[in-house]
This record gives C-alpha cells, sequence and structure tokens, in this order.
C-alpha cells in the first residue's frame, strides 16, 4: 500500500470516530440540557402543586369542621358557607396549577375544584330551596359526601408527583 492511500484511509478513519464522538457528546449534551430543563421547573411547581393541595385540603378541612359529631351529617347552609369561603383561594391556586402544568395536572386540580364545586352548588341549591327534614329541621346531608373529592385529590397527587419525577429519581 502507497503512503498516499494510507494517509487518506487513516484521514477517513479519525473523521469517522470523531464524528462518531461528536455525535456522542451531542446526544449526551441533549440528555443533559433536559434533565437540568426538568429540575429548573420542579422546584418551582412542586410549590405550586404542594400549596394546591395544601388549599384543597383546607376547604375538606372546612366541609369537616361543620359536619356534626354525633350524626355523621352536615347541615346545608353551614356546608356551602364553608366551601364559599373557600373558593376564592381555590381559584387563585387552581390558576396558578394551570399556568404551571403540565396539562395532566391541571386536568387533575380541575377535577379537584369540580368534584368542590358540584358540592357547594347542591349544598346551596337545597338550602336556597328550604328543604325540611321529617322533625322540621333544615335539611342536612350526610354518608361520605366528600368520597369523590378525596378521590379526585388523590388522583391529583398521583399525577403531580409523576409530573415531579426526574430521571434522578
Amino acid at each position: 500500500m502507497d503512503s498516499g492511500l494510507a494517509a487518506v484511509l487513516g484521514a477517513g478513519i479519525t473523521g469517522s470516530v470523531a464524528s462518531l464522538g461528536a455525535l456522542l457528546t451531542y446526544r449526551q449534551t441533549k440528555v443533559q440540557l433536559r434533565s437540568n430543563a426538568k429540575l429548573a421547573l420542579r422546584e418551582p411547581r412542586r410549590k405550586v402543586y404542594r400549596d394546591f393541595l395544601t388549599g384543597s385540603r383546607e376547604a375538606v378541612q372546612a366541609v369537616l369542621d361543620v359536619v356534626d359529631e354525633d350524626t355523621g351529617e352536615a347541615a346545608l347552609g353551614p356546608l356551602g358557607l364553608a366551601l364559599d369561603e373557600h373558593s376564592p383561594v381555590l381559584m387563585r391556586l387552581l390558576a396558578e396549577v394551570d399556568l404551571e402544568g403540565p396539562q395532566a395536572v391541571s386536568d387533575a386540580a380541575n377535577e379537584v375544584v369540580e368534584k368542590l364545586v358540584e358540592l357547594h352548588s347542591t349544598a346551596l341549591a337545597a338550602d336556597l330551596s328550604g328543604p325540611v327534614d321529617d322533625e322540621g329541621r333544615p335539611a342536612r346531608i350526610g354518608g361520605d359526601f366528600l368520597a369523590e373529592v378525596r378521590t379526585a385529590m388523590k388522583e391529583f397527587v398521583v399525577v403531580a408527583r409523576a409530573a415531579l419525577a426526574t430521571d434522578a429519581d
């Protein structure tokens, strides 16, 4: 083999190895940048999700505070007022979740608020129509009337955790 051909082959092999190295470096850099971006989003999102979950739990606790310990029922008027008090805060927190995203977390948070709004609407509508029970007392709600709210909150936690997960987890 003459020296010219050897030089061309050597240059070709060197160029191929250099190109392969550059490609691997590019891919690793891309993965690292994506991971860094996820980490940068993680803390602000975690705070927003935590605040929303805390606000939702405070609304649920306000509802539980109006439940009669003896009967396990809640009068509809006080139930509606308890949810009324927490509605503005929840709407603000929901807006923050909607802005932070991703869509799956936003959808789960909207489901929590939707279930609380349904309970609120039911309580207010029944209270305004003035139904009374057999003993002439204002209508009450009993049973596990917070079941759908709790289920939605659990789903929010699952989806939020998935959104916060990184490759390091």
